[in-house]
């Protein structure tokens, strides 16, 4: 082995180090030995044989030297101590951003050699808008969290743009080693992370400045306690967390309306919330974790803010559910053979529409699943229920991200495997179904099953999501809403 690869642990300035040393240590030797076969005589040749080991010492002395004035970036006493004790944790979701992530981990102890560190900067942590960077965003971190020994992570976004995104970050730090010491983030987005609670899970310590009118309503972060690690014998009879969680929102929704325009949801609009709630988590507890069956788990949070328009404040709503685990495309191949059938029948008809990507299929099953009575599980379908979840999710975005502009900034993403669906409001429009009907969204400007999806509904992301995020955002509009108020009570 080379003295460069016996040497390519080091830090790249150590490197440089003893490389010089190793050059300046040859032309010692150079220098100094003499060849035994010129000298004359037996003490001659001893003589000869002494000044070369003296300069094969002081050569070694000049590259042990270098070796050892190694000077670290990383002191010992600003490593956290959490980092020092920290084990390799098999994570799902890391997995999939770093397919050799159980290969490549390295040791805490092997790190305190290289002292290795990183610097991570993440700007437009957004899905709804920038879903490509914001996966390669996570995937730089998680490469950090593998190999690095200190590191930081710098937030340059100035708003939330997408609480979507940091509850997805706040499903990996769990599972990663203790070794971010900090970074920048702004004022603003400390007091949103702060409100809904996830500071601590993202494991930020952070102190927002407050000004003196509230301009922060947070539905703080609930999560369901992680796959297969109930105690329970009675697991599925014992109270479900996500039963409180509707209601919850509910409140949430309320004190956003009432901030807003002085509203509050009417019944069929909190029925429709426990609708999405109840159905979104029972779906990612019962199909998330093929491993653990109805037994996977969940987060969900959102917030309003209120911001600062050209013709007056803005209120702006984010809303996120996630389940880490199975892709929608993995599991909606679990269905029933005649539902199997008709997506395979879709699939085919439009993947021509998107030859340039690699996983066109797996997009197009994704797009299927979301169509009502689409369900993996046979049971329900044999008894017409099941498979509708969505339509709920559609039938609130609407009712509440509409507006009298006709263009809207709302949107829902939905990432899972490699594939990102961007909804806006127009597709949503179309498909919103008549009372009777069956929803489909086909995500194109027909609402039709025949034409192929937008293009620019359907982006594939260079790395693998695993498990589904529903993300929504949008901004109220009080005119729209005081025109179309539910007087139901």
């Amino acid at each position: 082995m080379d003295g460069e690869a016996r040497d390519s642990w080091r830090s790249p300035s150590n490197r440089r180090s003893v490389l010089q040393a190793r050059i300046q240590a040859y032309k010692l030797r150079k220098r100094l030995k003499k060849e035994v076969r010129k000298a004359r005589g037996r003490n001659a040749k001893n003589g000869v044989l002494g000044r070369n080991r003296y300069a094969d010492k002081l050569a070694r002395g000049l590259i042990v030297k270098a070796k050892r004035s190694k000077r670290y970036d990383v002191p010992l006493n600003e490593i956290q101590t959490r980092a020092l004790v920290s084990r390799y944790k098999r994570s799902t979701f890391l997995s999939g951003l770093l397919a050799e992530r159980e290969q490549t981990w390295v040791p805490i102890h092997e790190r305190l050699r290289t002292r290795k560190q990183a610097e991570v900067f993440v700007k437009g942590f957004c899905f709804l808008s920038n879903p490509k960077n914001t996966m390669s965003a996570l995937k730089a971190i998680a490469r950090a969290e593998a190999e690095c020994l200190s590191a930081r992570i710098h937030f340059l976004d100035d708003r939330c743009l997408d609480i979507g995104a940091w509850l997805t970050l706040a499903a990996m730090r769990g599972e990663m080693a203790s070794v971010f010491t900090g970074g920048r983030i702004s004022n603003s987005m400390s007091k949103v992370l702060t409100a809904v609670r996830l500071n601590r899970k993202l494991g930020f310590a952070l102190s927002p400045q407050y000004g003196d009118e509230q301009d922060v309503w947070a539905f703080p972060y609930r999560s369901r306690r992680p796959a297969g690690t109930s105690t329970s014998e009675t697991m599925h009879l014992d109270p479900q967390s996500k039963e409180e969680v509707g209601g919850d929102l509910c409140e949430a929704i309320n004190q956003w309306l009432d901030a807003c325009v002085g509203q509050q949801l009417s019944r069929t609009g909190m029925r429709f919330v426990k609708t999405i709630v109840g159905e979104s988590l029972d779906n990612a507890e019962r199909h998330s974790q093929r491993d653990h069956v109805n037994d996977g788990d969940w987060l969900i949070s959102g917030f309003m803010a209120k911001r600062e328009g050209t013709n007056g404040p803005l209120f702006r709503c984010q809303l996120a559910f996630l389940s880490v685990g199975a892709s929608i495309a993995e599991t909606v191949q679990d269905a029933a053979p005649e539902v199997i059938s008709g997506m395979e029948t879709y699939v085919q008809r439009h993947v021509g529409s998107f030859a340039n990507h690699d996983c066109a299929e797996d997009h197009l099953r994704t797009i299927y699943a979301l169509q009502d009575k689409v369900t993996r599980d046979q049971n329900a379908l044999a008894e017409g229920r099941g498979g509708t979840g969505f339509r709920d999710i559609i039938c609130l975005f609407g009712d509440l991200a509409g507006g009298e502009m006709s263009s809207s900034d709302a949107k829902i993403g939905i990432i899972s495997g490699r594939t990102c669906l961007h909804i806006g409001y127009g597709h949503t429009e179309v498909s919103r179904p008549l009372k009777g009907q069956e929803f489909n969204i086909w995500l194109n400007e027909q609402n039709d099953a025949t034409k192929p999806p937008d293009q620019g509904a359907v982006i594939e992301l260079d790395d693998r999501f695993c498990g589904t995020l529903i993300t929504l955002g949008f901004t109220f509009d009080p005119d729209y809403l005081e025109r179309t108020v539910d007087v139901d009570n």
